[in-house]
């Protein structure tokens, strides 16, 4: 008997400590509350709206950081964040770049939302929004109902992102009040070209895909409201005031605080698209310049081979994201000019008829002065022109080379001739 009293003893002590030790893990992993205690008698404390920003993380998805609503009431013990977030599947990576993929609100515990970013070492602020307990209550019904049931939406970089949506909630419960941004930061009035660079400073691969698919919207000035990025967002809240018809203000941010710490700053990759695109166009240089002088016509005719088809796959995808895709809305791409389908097209259909070569030294004029047009656009930039070097090198060297064949070509037909002449005398 007093062996199993032990034995029992022993049991409830292990399960005891087990269950304390993962009360205390729960414990840290709670977020703490934004305004805790009991219920104050004016209910101010019954809901807390806050805006959480996050910094930029590693994967491409997230170099432009993140944004969501939380909600808090501690008298239901209920902490939620709402996040736009996008649908996952196989397409993804593709139907981001093209302005189709699948998002809606999610609610998700605030402990489980904030473990990623916490995982990754980010940096998560917390703006307290300084709304009335009528417009707090209000955000989280409209948040739950209508943003979290309803249909997708297309996710868009600068109409439907995270920050766009989240303001847009925020906006879409005030009652003859509005935003008063007070002047917008000067971020927020540069033209896309250069807000698409500052907002991937930490990605150069993410700049190059934006400004490759930016087209003529890189010199445009969107409104300031969609192109609230999380860092550019931060930095306009600060300064923004809530207004009512009155003309009575106050600041839109009653507190911030930063929930977790910065730990792991994001760097650029040194392996840069100028770099790699740097590094080609001096091989294609010391390749053409082998060939020229020993005439390795093979090789030369592989790297042409694999140019046309770079740029022609390149031409289809600005064709389609340029005037099918939603990302950035139709309009006109720049890049067309050096990179479209149209070069393969006129190969296949003349590259026998006499004088073709004649061809590429239209060709090499047009991306020359495509390459001397740089200031004239903010989608111009030397990693592009780069490649457009690259195409030009080829395009002179299959002109001279051309033009030589059918000089020497004339040479032997005049020699011909005139040996026939001889013959025939």
């Amino acid at each position: 008997m007093a062996g199993n009293a032990l034995k029992i003893w022993i049991t409830a002590l292990v399960a005891g400590f087990v269950l304390a030790t993962s009360a205390a893990v729960h414990a840290q992993d709670k977020i703490p509350w934004t305004n805790g205690g009991p219920l104050l008698p004016d209910s101010s404390n019954f809901v807390t709206a806050s805006l959480l920003i996050a910094s930029p993380g590693e994967a491409i998805y997230s170099t432009y950081g993140h944004s969501a609503i939380r909600m808090e009431c501690p008298v239901h013990n209920l902490d939620y964040c709402f996040s736009f977030e996008q649908e996952a599947d196989m397409g993804g990576f593709i139907k981001f770049f093209v302005g189709k993929t699948d998002a809606h609100m999610m609610a998700v515990p605030t402990a489980k939302f904030l473990a990623e970013f916490k995982k990754e070492g980010r940096e998560v602020k917390q703006y307290i929004l300084n709304l009335t307990t009528h417009e707090e209550q209000e955000l989280w019904r409209l948040l739950d109902n209508d943003y979290v049931d309803e249909n997708f939406r297309h996710f868009n970089l600068l109409q439907n992102n995270c920050s766009s949506v989240s303001l847009m909630a925020i906006e879409d419960v005030m009652v003859d009040e509005s935003i008063d941004f007070n002047g917008w930061p000067e971020e927020f009035k540069m033209n896309n070209g250069k807000v698409f660079r500052l907002m991937t400073i930490s990605s150069p691969w993410l700049e190059f895909i934006s400004i490759t698919l930016g087209g003529t919207e890189s010199d445009i000035y969107w409104e300031q409201e969609q192109r609230a990025a999380p860092a550019l967002l931060a930095k306009a809240i600060k300064k923004a005031e809530i207004v009512d018809t009155a003309g009575n203000r106050r600041p839109m941010v009653s507190g911030e605080k930063i929930i977790f710490p910065l730990k792991n700053n994001v760097k650029a990759s040194p392996v840069t698209p100028t770099l790699v695109f740097g590094i080609l166009l001096l091989l294609v240089v010391l390749i053409t310049l082998a060939q020229f002088k020993w005439k390795l016509h093979r090789l030369g005719h592989v790297l042409d081979v694999l140019l046309m088809a770079l740029v022609t796959l390149a031409g289809f995808v600005l064709i389609y994201t340029s005037f099918v895709s939603g990302l950035f809305g139709t309009h006109w791409n720049w890049y067309l000019i050096p990179f479209n389908p149209l070069p393969l097209i006129i190969w296949l259909l003349w590259r026998k008829r006499k004088g073709f070569y004649k061809v590429y030294l239209f060709y090499t004029v047009v991306l020359v002065l495509f390459i001397l047009a740089t200031p004239l656009s903010e989608q111009f930039d030397l990693t592009h022109q780069l490649i457009t070097a690259t195409l030009a090198v080829r395009c002179l060297y299959n002109y001279i080379d051309g033009k030589r064949q059918s000089a020497t070509a004339a040479l032997n037909n005049k020699k011909r001739n005139n040996n026939k002449t001889k013959s025939d005398v």
